[in-house]
């Protein structure tokens, strides 16, 4: 994360072509839209299965909330994307996000990976694809099963009271 050339509502990530490309799995938010822009270079964006390859010239992409989607960079290849949420009243959850996915360790474990999603409006997509379920799957490995194991979030002054319908 970096300073982004919008304003403090943005988030930049730079994947600079060195090591292991960025890569945020697929997963989707029920209470937020995003948009992205990319800056500088390329990303494979895929939307409830559309693949895309999305550089400067395709402007603003908008992911709607319940919106299966990923992203990732390509190796070797530098990629910068700025990302915010609407409504813009939830932007202070995804800088949280990253600080917390960030720290260290949390994104190494499976468990530190669902409490962090569980902090934020976020949801792993499930082969399965039934929502209530990846939901539930956040709610007791991510709240749960992490306080028995003894985790604790960095940062965790902010939470997204949400429940999918079904």
């Amino acid at each position: 994360m970096g300073d982004s050339l919008f304003d403090d509502s943005w988030t930049r990530m730079h994947a600079t072509g060195a090591g292991e490309p960025f890569h945020a799995y697929p997963h989707w938010h029920l209470a937020q839209d995003e948009a992205h822009v990319i800056i500088k270079g390329k990303v494979q964006l895929i939307q409830n299965g559309v693949v895309r390859i999305v550089s400067l010239k395709d402007g603003t992409v908008i992911t709607r909330q319940g919106v299966v989607h990923s992203i990732k960079s390509f190796p070797g290849e530098e990629a910068i994307v700025e990302e915010t949420t609407m409504p813009i009243g939830t932007m202070e959850q995804k800088v949280l996000f990253f600080r917390n996915m960030l720290a260290p360790g949390m994104h190494q474990s499976f468990v530190g990976l669902m409490q962090v999603f569980y902090y934020r409006d976020a949801y792993p997509a499930l082969p399965t694809r039934i929502r209530w379920l990846e939901w539930l799957l956040v709610v007791v490995v991510g709240e749960w099963v992490a306080q028995l194991l003894g985790y604790r979030i960095p940062d965790k002054h902010l939470r997204f009271k949400t429940v999918p319908s079904a």
